[in-house]
């Protein structure tokens, strides 16, 4: 890229985070989120959509963004795309491992029971596993993306339950699901050269929620009935904004930051998602052979979202991504203190990425992991 004068380059540096943290609304000060951000799903799990391949990276992007997942993590790492893509599916899923599959066959047993003997089952099934917590998430993200622009559709549903302390007949778990669908148009635009970029996302999208605090033996023997019973819904606009700056240093360092889910972000009875901030900074070394990506980012920047406190681990995620030539790509980090790591295999119509990282599920790092392996699986023009 073309050389910047250094004392310009140096005004300009700072006045991308400051520029994207003054857009942030003044509601991401205030002292917690409400309706679905103070649920349980999104105090462990507040991002709308986690693409596979950050996640293997430490769920670190904001600062080196260089593919579709830019819309939801920094959609001004658009101007960093030069081919174009369309993926016609794209599917992707998160599974907590390997509790979800052991405590979801320990249910299917206990609803063949009936009367005393399945309210007991049940119970003793939730106190064996009443330490932890259990995710699941399958979504698809359908898109064309190109240079500068993506438009896509989402399709992204999530699932988080949490066992009581003592588990009794009458309040098991906490179960909270979230489904959203619809239409995601993203671009960017680059400037002096590319060094500075800034990017925007606008989605339009249909949510339906179910948020049960004390799920009992008799719903949970029933539990669609129990979703359909308690689900709301509502449809909402909301939108990311983020930068990236390039500078002509060694290593080729950028910093970035975004905001995400600004506007309303309210989808009526079904409530309204946090709006948070995100800074990172990256190296793009030129490595001669293959593509060396490494970023740290510090997410939630204001603490709205309060579940994490003051701990930095929680806030903290990095990463390494190793692009090879060919058709290989390995990544490894630290997600909330945890080692992440991924890989992905691009066969031109065929992808597939994994992932394997922890989620923090307490306000300690420590306190409650959550093990999890995701997956992606996508076909199409890549």
């Amino acid at each position: 890229m073309r050389n910047i004068h250094p004392v310009f380059s140096r005004a300009i540096a700072p006045l991308v985070v400051g520029t994207i943290l003054f857009l942030a609304p003044c509601r991401a000060w205030s002292a917690g989120p409400s309706g679905i951000a103070g649920t349980a799903l999104f105090q462990q799990f507040p991002l709308l959509y986690q693409g596979v391949m950050p996640l293997g990276m430490g769920g670190a992007f904001t600062a080196v963004a260089d593919d579709e997942n830019a819309v939801f993590y920094n959609p001004a790492g658009l101007d960093n795309i030069q081919d174009s893509s369309f993926k016609i599916l794209n599917v992707s899923t998160d599974a907590t491992y390997p509790g979800l599959f052991t405590l979801y066959n320990n249910m299917q047993s206990d609803s063949q029971l009936s009367g005393t003997a399945q309210d007991s089952a049940y119970v003793n099934t939730f106190n064996s596993v009443a330490n932890q917590s259990f995710y699941a998430r399958v979504g698809d993200y359908s898109n064309y993306t190109t240079h500068d622009f993506s438009i896509g559709l989402l399709t992204n549903n999530q699932m988080l339950g949490i066992p009581a302390a003592n588990a009794s007949t009458n309040n098991l778990a906490s179960l909270a699901a979230l489904s959203d669908t619809g239409i995601v148009i993203s671009g960017a635009m680059g400037f002096f050269n590319h060094h500075l970029q800034i990017g925007g996302t606008l989605m339009g999208l249909n949510q339906m929620f179910v948020d049960i605090p004390q799920l009992s033996v008799a719903q949970a023997s029933n539990l669609q009935s129990t979703i359909n019973s308690n689900l709301t819904h509502g449809l909402g606009i909301l939108g990311n904004v983020g930068a990236i700056y390039h500078f002509d240093l060694p290593l080729n360092p950028t910093i970035g930051a975004s905001v995400e889910n600004i506007g309303t972000a309210s989808f009526g009875q079904a409530g309204s998602l946090p709006q948070i901030i995100n800074a990172g900074v990256g190296i793009d070394p030129d490595v001669g052979f293959g593509r060396l990506l490494v970023d740290i980012d510090y997410d939630d920047v204001t603490n709205y979202l309060y579940y994490t406190g003051n701990s930095l681990w929680l806030h903290t995620h990095a990463g390494i991504q190793y692009q090879f030539p060919a058709i290989l790509t390995l990544s490894a980090g630290i997600y909330e203190g945890y080692p992440t790591v991924g890989f992905g295999l691009d066969l031109w119509a065929f992808e597939i990425n994994g992932s394997y990282y922890t989620e923090e599920a307490g306000v300690v790092p420590g306190q409650n992991p959550n093990h999890i392996l995701s997956l992606q699986v996508a076909f199409g023009w890549m």
